[in-house]
Formats: structure tokens, sequence, C-alpha cells
């Protein structure tokens, strides 16, 4: 034995820091009585030993320093897990140390089939719970294969999820640890859960069983039978069956996957009359081992039941952990929340924009206008739920992709897998060809030109610029004919930019195909399709939601219009807030307040700060030099020249008719799966984001070099 591995006897209390929570839990476990599938522990100091042979600690540092973890988005977190991940993907255990592991794993478990779990300290305490949040991998053979998934669990410490928890308790990020456990598969017949008290009711006790093993369970793939139990009789107060019964089974080389049981099991309740009580026995019993109500997993294999863990139930920090485990779908689960997007979500969204654009606010009494504001007001709010609650889990479709992809082939650019995603068909792109096509009439007949100046175009020019603002003038920010026409000559004045096309994009995706056996080929296959359509979809979905959100602002603002006279000074009317309007479309008397500005705030807010360098998240490839045009209102939009750097607090798919005329792009929001940086690649745009106070920093005329790879601006002030 040596600190680096530990095995299942020979725990101690004096290695509770270097096994980690879980590891020393079904030590005590095991110190019972009770049974437990053996294990060995890999220590923390295996894992300290791997990050500095490898140099793999500075470079993590190095990701964790680009930006605060506190003033990370979902995205830049996912962005910073993918590239830590994608490190330990292409570092592998020094042989000395794969050595000292391989040499007890092959006491142990030889050409046996193990579960890889995590076991990282602070894990699974009485006040956290981890559950989720780091990876494990079940039935796994082969020393290679052993040596791979510990390195998957060591990376999954930096998971985007864990990363927000830990964030969330206050826990140190930047020195937190993992030991990992190698375990004997149990492959039981039945598996499931206990929870030893119900948090909804404190007098009852919960216990879960499906047919095979638990991570279907466990992965919320499998609907459970379940069995609620009086905590003080043990007896049994109410029992649900599933609408249908689905198992985990472990396949013959290597994994898990999904399979309908027989009709005979599908017909069976897991547990028979016997089992319930030794359950019962069984969560008491940890629960005053531990001195907490236990969420304990169980298999039972001939007849004996086996404990696989037991973590403390808690509640700290859940509702934002919920959420954020939600948007980590499985492939079943994107494939129906696709056909519902696509299918009911959409059309609907699209038919309730129709119908609020049929609806003239201009032609409504007061009274009426008011009632308006508030339903579509209504509306909005609705959709902008079922866009968190639906639309952004189905982004998790580039996240699952681009995971797998890295997985299989382990490139040295973490995003080499968006290649694949490009060219999806975005409404966004199509607009930007409608413009195109407008500026390149624009360009070839000079004297279009001057009839646009002496406002007397001709009717084909004005089809097309009608077409264009019916389909897309909400989801522009463009406003009338004038803010368009601003737009396209100044587009007409060079060649914009095109879309990037990828070299060789059919051999790309044959290599990627390749790289699986031939059985999970029609599983890449809809990956990818999966991928292209969430990728598709992050933008298109935020157009869609636009047109609703535009005709409540087309309401709003012509509250706005019929209020202003009533001011003293007409000039702030947008600084009203929405209730104030309200009141004084109810209300002909009444003087609307208007919001009294913070000059002091204003006076910090308005401070240049002047930095050289800064460092954000590369999003798109490449180098460039331009002059920067900075963002700060919509009216700044109509102003880029061609060529300039675009520096923004965010872009939307309403901004990004401007993307052809810019040569690259720096932006306060962080991610590859924001607007920015999607429209970025799809122009091959070199694209930096997650920069706080960009905008402040950065001033218009400032020159500014972009480079795309390394994810650094650098500022020259004229």
């Amino acid at each position: 034995m040596t600190e680096l591995v530990i095995s299942m006897e020979d725990i101690t209390e004096k290695y509770r820091d270097i096994i980690g929570s879980k590891a020393f839990s079904l030590h005590s476990i095991f110190n019972t009585g009770l049974p437990v599938p053996s294990y060995v522990c890999i220590t923390t100091k295996a894992y300290e030993k791997y990050l500095e042979s490898s140099s793999l600690k500075g470079r993590i540092m190095l990701e964790l320093s680009r930006k605060n973890i506190d003033d990370m988005r979902w995205e830049e977190m996912w962005d910073t897990s993918l590239r830590i991940r994608n490190m330990f993907l292409n570092t592998p255990i020094p042989e000395s140390l794969a050595d000292n592991i391989l040499e007890f794993l092959d006491e142990r478990f030889t050409d046996s089939p193990v579960v890889i779990r995590s076991s990282a300290p602070g894990e699974d305490s009485s006040q956290t719970s981890f559950a989720g949040l780091h990876e494990s991998y079940v039935n796994i053979k082969g020393t290679d294969a052993i040596l791979e998934h510990i390195r998957l669990v060591w990376a999954s410490l930096w998971s985007d999820a864990a990363f927000l928890y830990r964030k969330e308790l206050g826990l140190d990020i930047k020195h937190s640890k993992m030991a990992v456990l190698v375990q004997k598969l149990a492959a039981g017949e039945v598996s499931g859960i206990i929870f030893s008290r119900d948090l909804e009711n404190g007098e009852q006790m919960v216990i879960e069983a499906v047919h095979g093993l638990n991570k279907g369970l466990v992965d919320g793939d499998v609907e459970p039978d379940r069995w609620t139990i009086d905590r003080n009789t043990a007896s049994i107060l109410q029992y649900s069956s599933p609408s249908d019964r689905e198992r985990i089974v472990y396949l013959r080389d290597t994994g898990t996957s999904l399979k309908r049981p027989s009709d005979s099991i599908s017909r069976t309740i897991p547990l028979d009359e016997k089992d319930i009580p030794r359950l019962y026995d069984i969560a008491i019993k940890l629960e005053n081992l531990f001195g907490y109500p236990q969420d304990i997993e169980w298999t039972k294999k001939d007849n004996e039941i086996y404990i696989l863990q037991s973590r403390p139930i808690t509640t700290s920090g859940d509702k934002e952990k919920r959420w954020y485990l939600s948007l980590r779908r499985n492939m079943d689960n994107l494939q129906k929340l696709r056909l519902k997007i696509e299918n009911e979500l959409i059309p609907e969204m699209r038919e309730d924009a129709r119908m609020l654009s049929s609806l003239k606010a201009e032609n409504m009494t007061n009274s009426e206008l008011l009632r308006e504001i508030i339903r579509r007001k209504e509306i909005y709010d609705q959709w902008n739920r079922k866009y968190t609650d639906e639309f952004i889990p189905f982004a998790h479709g580039m996240r699952l992709f681009g995971q797998v992809y890295n997985d299989m082939l382990k490139p040295s650019d973490p995003y080499e897998f968006m290649n694949l995603l490009s060219g999806s068909g975005l409404l966004s792109i199509r607009r930007n060809e409608m413009l195109a096509k407008m500026a390149e009439m624009l360009r070839n007949d000079p004297s279009l030109a001057d009839k646009i100046k002496s406002n007397n175009i001709d009717e084909t020019f004005s089809k097309k610029i009608n077409t264009f603002l019916e389909e897309f003038g909400h989801s522009a920010l463009i406003r009338d004919r004038d803010d368009l026409l601003k737009i396209i000559a100044e587009m007409a004045s060079k060649t914009a930019q095109s879309i990037h096309e990828e070299k060789e994009i059919t051999d790309h995706e044959e290599q990627y195909l390749s790289s699986f056996p031939e059985k999970d080929r029609t599983f890449a296959e809809e990956l990818l399709e999966i991928g292209r359509i969430s990728y598709r979809l992050r933008d298109d979905d935020n157009i869609h939601l636009g047109k609703i959100e535009h005709q409540y602002l087309i309401s709003l603002n012509e509250a706005k219009k019929r209020i202003s006279g009533r001011l003293n000074d007409p000039g702030p009317v947008d600084q009203i807030d929405e209730q104030e309007i309200l009141k004084a479309l109810n209300d002909d008397s009444y003087v609307p307040a208007v919001r009294k500005h913070n000059k002091q705030k204003d006076k910090v807010a308005g401070k240049k700060l002047f930095k050289r360098q800064i460092q954000g998240q590369p999003a798109g490839r490449g180098l460039v030099t331009g002059i920067a045009h900075v963002i700060t209102k919509n009216d700044d939009l109509f102003n880029i020249k061609f060529g300039e750097i675009l520096v923004c607090d965010a872009i939307d798919p309403n901004m990004t008719f401007v993307v052809p005329l810019v040569s690259g792009i720096v932006e306060r929001r962080g991610g590859m799966l924001i607007h920015g940086a999607i429209i970025a690649r799809e122009y091959g745009i070199p694209c930096v984001t997650g920069i706080p106070d960009a905008t402040r920093i950065i001033n218009n005329g400032d020159e500014v070099t972009v480079d795309g790879y390394l994810g650094i601006v650098t500022i020259r002030r004229k």
C-alpha cells in the first residue's frame, strides 16, 4: 500500500483527507458489516502527482485566471470546463504513476468490469451534495480504459456544473482536489435509491427501485417503482408503479444500454414483500451511523443487497443546481425536446407573433392599449419562461456533441467540433444574405444610389426592402427604411464578409464518424444532427422570441408617445417605468414620474479605464487589427464602418446584421455558445468574448488587435 492507492480494507481515519468523502463513507459502511462491492481508492496524492508531472496545474490556473468564476455566465463556465477537460484527454498518466495504480488494480480486478466514481474531499458532506456534478462510469474493462476514465473523473472536478456549485457554496475552486474509486461492478438484477427521510414529510421514507442497473434511475432515464414508508412503523403508506418498465443493462464489451425487459419482467414489481423491510432497516442503520438523513444507492444481486454509496440529504444550493443539471440532457431526451420545439413551440410562437402584429396599437383607445400592454407583457413573459425551460436545455445538443467528439478524436483544438456545426442555415445568416444581395444591386448600379438619395427608388428595389422589413425588421433593431438603407449603403461600399466555409467538411465529417465502431455509427450520425439543429436553434429561437418582444415594445412605445406631452420635460420619455406608463393611460390627468439618474453612478460608469492588454475567452479563431467601434446604444449600430472592430456588451441575433461589415468582435459576455461567437464562427471572424467592462476599457477610435486563438485583446490608444 502507498498513499497513492489505498485498498478498501486498509482505509483508516488518517487517510480521510486524501480519499474523499465518498470513499470514507463506504469504508464506514463496510465496517458495519453491510455488503459493499470491493474497491480501491486512487487518492488525491495521485491526482496531485499527475498534475505536477504533466504541467497541467499551471495550465489550469491560467484558464481560471481569464475571468473570476463569480462573474461567469453558464456558457463561459462550460467553455472553461471544455478546455480543461481537453487537457486531461490529451495528457496521459505518467508511466511510473500508471504502474503504481495498475499494480493494485491487477491484484483485485483482473478481467473484471469496474465502476469508476469520483470521491472529492468535501463531496457529499452534511452541508454539500455533489450528486450528479462529477462523473461516474459503469462497466469499464481493461487497463487502458480504466486509466483513461480515471483521467475523465479527475477532469470532472473542473466541470461547469461543479464550478457553479462550488461558487454557490463559497468553496475554494482553484485548490480543489479529486480522489477516485475503482469498484467492482455489482451487476444487480434490481437496483434503487432510498431517501431515509422524505424532505416533504419528515415522518416518511421513500424507496425507489428499477430492474437492472442503478444508472438509469440516477440519470433519470428509467422511471422507478416507488414506495412511501412510515418511518415509525415501517408500514407501506403508498405504492406507485411506472407507466412503462425499462432497465439499464451492462454490455458485453463496455458501457451500458437502455433495454426493454422481457414481457414477464416488465410485468414484475422489482421488489417483493421481504425486500422492503430489509431496505428500511438498512436506511435506519445508515442514518444512525452518519447522524443525518441519507440518500442511499443500492443493488440486489443473488438476493444480497449491496450498498453502492450513501450521502447526506441536503438542499444547499439545490434550486440553482437542479436548474443547471437540467441543462444536461441525454440523446433520447434531446430528440423528444427537438420534436417539441420544432413541431409545437416554434409554430405557437410564430402564431402568437402573427396574432399580435395584426392588432395595431395606434388604432386602440387608451383603455384598450392599457389592456393590450399588460396582455403582451404576459405573453412575452410566458415565452421567456419556456425559453429558459425548453430552448436553453436543447442547446446542450451542442455541448453533448462537443464532449463526445473530443472524447473520441482528442483534438488539440477543443473547439474543432464547431467546424461540423457551422453552416446549419441560421435565420440571421439568411437575413444577412438578403442584405448582401441588396448591397450588390446598389454596388452594381450607381444610378440606384442616386435614386435612393432623391427618394425615388424603383419598384424592384423597393419591393426587396419591403420584403426584408416584413420578414426581418423586427429582428434587426431596424426601425424604418432609412436605417435599412444606411446599412445597405455601407455594405455596398466594399465587398462585405461572406460565410466562412471550412475546407474539406465532408472529409472532416467522415473522420468523426469513422472514429466510432460500426455498431455505434447510427448514434454518431444522430448526435451530429442534434448538434447541428441545437446550434441553429440557439440563434433562431431568439429571433422568434424577438418577434413577440417587438410587438410588446410597439405597444409600449405607442403609450409613451401619447403621454409624452404631459411631462414637464418631454426629453426623458424613455426613462419612465412601465407601471407609470400604465397609470398615465388609465388616468388622463396623471403625470408620470421619471426615473432619476444617480449622477455619481453615471460619473463612475462613464470613467474610462485603460489597460494595454486584456484577456477573455477565445471564441472565433484568427488575428486582426482594426479601429474599435464601441456599441453603447442601438443607434451606434448604424454608424459602423467597413473593417472596424465591433466592441459591445452582448451581441444578440437582432444585432448580427452588422457582422458582415466588421473584421473582429470583442464582447463582454463569454462562451462559444453565445450568439456573438456563433455568428463570428459562421463568418470566420476573430472573436474574443467574456471581457468585463469591454465597452468601458476600449474607446471609440482605439486601434485594437483581436487574437481569437489565445483570447487576448491588445489596445493602442490614439
